[in-house]
Protein backbone atom coordinates (compact mmCIF):
# COMPACT_ATOMS: atom_id res chain seq x y z
CA UNK A 1 0.00 0.00 0.00
CA UNK A 2 1.30 3.42 -0.95
CA UNK A 3 0.61 6.15 1.58
CA UNK A 4 1.05 9.75 0.57
CA UNK A 5 -0.34 13.13 1.57
CA UNK A 6 -2.03 15.56 -0.75
CA UNK A 7 -2.60 19.10 0.42
CA UNK A 8 -5.74 20.36 -1.19
CA UNK A 9 -9.32 21.26 -0.43
CA UNK A 10 -12.45 19.22 -0.01
CA UNK A 11 -13.53 20.31 -3.48
CA UNK A 12 -11.27 17.53 -4.78
CA UNK A 13 -13.31 14.85 -2.98
CA UNK A 14 -15.66 14.09 -5.86
CA UNK A 15 -12.76 14.12 -8.35
CA UNK A 16 -10.78 11.66 -6.22
CA UNK A 17 -13.81 9.41 -5.83
CA UNK A 18 -14.18 9.36 -9.60
CA UNK A 19 -10.53 8.95 -10.59
CA UNK A 20 -9.25 6.82 -7.69
CA UNK A 21 -12.39 5.14 -6.31
CA UNK A 22 -11.66 3.05 -3.24
CA UNK A 23 -7.98 3.98 -3.18
CA UNK A 24 -8.14 7.33 -1.38
CA UNK A 25 -9.17 8.34 2.11
CA UNK A 26 -9.35 11.42 4.28
CA UNK A 27 -8.91 12.19 7.95
CA UNK A 28 -8.53 15.24 10.16
CA UNK A 29 -5.10 15.60 11.71
CA UNK A 30 -5.28 14.67 15.38
CA UNK A 31 -4.58 17.18 18.13
CA UNK A 32 -1.72 17.03 20.57
CA UNK A 33 -3.83 15.11 23.10
CA UNK A 34 -6.53 12.47 22.65
CA UNK A 35 -9.26 14.85 23.82
CA UNK A 36 -8.10 17.84 21.76
CA UNK A 37 -10.66 19.50 19.51
CA UNK A 38 -9.94 19.45 15.79
CA UNK A 39 -8.68 22.54 14.01
CA UNK A 40 -8.27 22.91 10.26
CA UNK A 41 -8.30 25.56 7.59
CA UNK A 42 -11.71 25.97 6.07
CA UNK A 43 -13.30 28.64 3.93
CA UNK A 44 -15.92 26.90 1.81
CA UNK A 45 -18.42 28.91 -0.15
CA UNK A 46 -17.20 32.25 1.12
CA UNK A 47 -19.26 35.08 -0.29
CA UNK A 48 -19.76 38.72 0.53
CA UNK A 49 -22.31 41.35 -0.35
CA UNK A 50 -21.07 44.88 -0.90
CA UNK A 51 -22.32 47.48 1.57
CA UNK A 52 -23.63 49.59 -1.33
CA UNK A 53 -25.08 46.71 -3.36
CA UNK A 54 -28.34 47.67 -5.05
CA UNK A 55 -30.10 44.47 -3.94
CA UNK A 56 -28.19 43.54 -0.78
CA UNK A 57 -31.25 42.06 0.94
CA UNK A 58 -32.00 39.83 -2.05
CA UNK A 59 -28.37 38.68 -2.20
CA UNK A 60 -28.34 37.94 1.54
CA UNK A 61 -31.62 36.01 1.19
CA UNK A 62 -30.19 33.97 -1.67
CA UNK A 63 -26.95 33.16 0.19
CA UNK A 64 -28.92 32.13 3.27
CA UNK A 65 -31.09 29.90 1.06
CA UNK A 66 -28.06 28.30 -0.62
CA UNK A 67 -26.62 27.33 2.76
CA UNK A 68 -29.81 26.27 4.54
CA UNK A 69 -32.24 24.84 1.96
CA UNK A 70 -32.05 21.04 1.71
CA UNK A 71 -32.24 20.95 -2.10
CA UNK A 72 -29.74 23.79 -2.53
CA UNK A 73 -27.30 22.05 -0.16
CA UNK A 74 -27.71 18.83 -2.14
CA UNK A 75 -26.90 20.67 -5.37
CA UNK A 76 -23.81 22.24 -3.75
CA UNK A 77 -22.53 18.82 -2.71
CA UNK A 78 -23.39 16.99 -5.93
CA UNK A 79 -22.17 19.69 -8.31
CA UNK A 80 -19.35 21.24 -6.29
CA UNK A 81 -18.15 18.07 -4.60
CA UNK A 82 -17.58 19.78 -1.27
CA UNK A 83 -19.28 20.85 1.95
CA UNK A 84 -22.38 22.98 1.37
CA UNK A 85 -21.57 25.44 4.16
CA UNK A 86 -24.22 26.68 6.53
CA UNK A 87 -24.76 25.83 10.18
CA UNK A 88 -22.93 22.71 11.35
CA UNK A 89 -26.06 21.28 12.97
CA UNK A 90 -27.90 20.97 9.63
CA UNK A 91 -28.16 17.50 8.16
CA UNK A 92 -25.82 16.81 5.28
CA UNK A 93 -27.15 15.67 1.92
CA UNK A 94 -26.84 11.91 1.47
CA UNK A 95 -23.72 10.68 -0.31
CA UNK A 96 -22.32 7.21 -0.94
CA UNK A 97 -20.74 5.68 2.16
CA UNK A 98 -17.04 4.85 2.01
CA UNK A 99 -16.23 7.73 -0.33
CA UNK A 100 -13.78 10.57 0.18
CA UNK A 101 -16.73 12.95 -0.14
CA UNK A 102 -18.51 11.21 2.76
CA UNK A 103 -15.33 11.43 4.85
CA UNK A 104 -14.73 15.13 4.15
CA UNK A 105 -18.37 16.01 4.84
CA UNK A 106 -18.20 14.21 8.18
CA UNK A 107 -14.94 16.01 9.01
CA UNK A 108 -16.49 19.36 8.14
CA UNK A 109 -19.32 18.70 10.57
CA UNK A 110 -16.76 17.79 13.25
CA UNK A 111 -14.86 21.04 12.63
CA UNK A 112 -18.08 22.99 12.99
CA UNK A 113 -18.99 21.22 16.22
CA UNK A 114 -15.48 21.82 17.58
CA UNK A 115 -15.56 25.47 16.44
CA UNK A 116 -12.26 24.59 14.81
CA UNK A 117 -12.57 26.03 11.32
CA UNK A 118 -9.98 28.75 10.73
CA UNK A 119 -9.61 30.81 7.58
CA UNK A 120 -7.66 29.32 4.71
CA UNK A 121 -4.13 30.61 5.29
CA UNK A 122 -3.46 30.73 1.56
CA UNK A 123 -5.91 33.65 1.39
CA UNK A 124 -3.42 35.78 3.34
CA UNK A 125 -1.39 36.78 0.26
CA UNK A 126 -1.36 36.04 -3.44
CA UNK A 127 1.57 33.61 -3.49
CA UNK A 128 2.01 32.22 0.01
CA UNK A 129 0.41 28.85 -0.82
CA UNK A 130 2.89 28.03 -3.59
CA UNK A 131 5.89 29.82 -2.09
CA UNK A 132 5.72 28.60 1.50
CA UNK A 133 2.72 26.62 2.71
CA UNK A 134 2.92 23.68 0.30
CA UNK A 135 6.70 23.20 0.11
CA UNK A 136 7.23 23.70 3.84
CA UNK A 137 4.34 21.33 4.69
CA UNK A 138 5.86 18.69 2.42
CA UNK A 139 9.20 19.12 4.23
CA UNK A 140 7.39 18.83 7.58
CA UNK A 141 5.68 15.58 6.61
CA UNK A 142 8.96 14.20 5.21
CA UNK A 143 10.80 14.98 8.46
CA UNK A 144 12.96 17.66 6.81
CA UNK A 145 11.32 20.50 8.75
CA UNK A 146 10.23 21.01 12.36
CA UNK A 147 6.83 22.43 13.34
CA UNK A 148 8.59 25.53 14.67
CA UNK A 149 10.63 25.84 11.46
CA UNK A 150 7.46 25.50 9.40
CA UNK A 151 5.77 28.37 11.23
CA UNK A 152 8.89 30.56 10.94
CA UNK A 153 9.25 29.85 7.21
CA UNK A 154 5.60 30.64 6.46
CA UNK A 155 5.74 33.81 8.59
CA UNK A 156 8.90 34.94 6.83
CA UNK A 157 7.28 34.44 3.40
CA UNK A 158 4.18 36.28 4.57
CA UNK A 159 6.25 39.28 5.69
CA UNK A 160 8.25 39.16 2.45
CA UNK A 161 5.09 39.23 0.34
CA UNK A 162 3.57 42.07 2.36
CA UNK A 163 6.69 44.16 1.86
CA UNK A 164 6.42 44.09 -1.95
Amino acid sequence: MLVTAMFNGDWESANLDKSMAGNVGFFLFPGETADAKHVAMSAPNTFGVGAKAKNADAAAFFLNWVHTNDKAREISVNVGGSHPGGPSDLALPPVAEGTVLAETLKASQQLGADNGAVDFTANATGGIFAAAITPEMQKLIAGQQTPEGYVKAVQAEYEKELSR
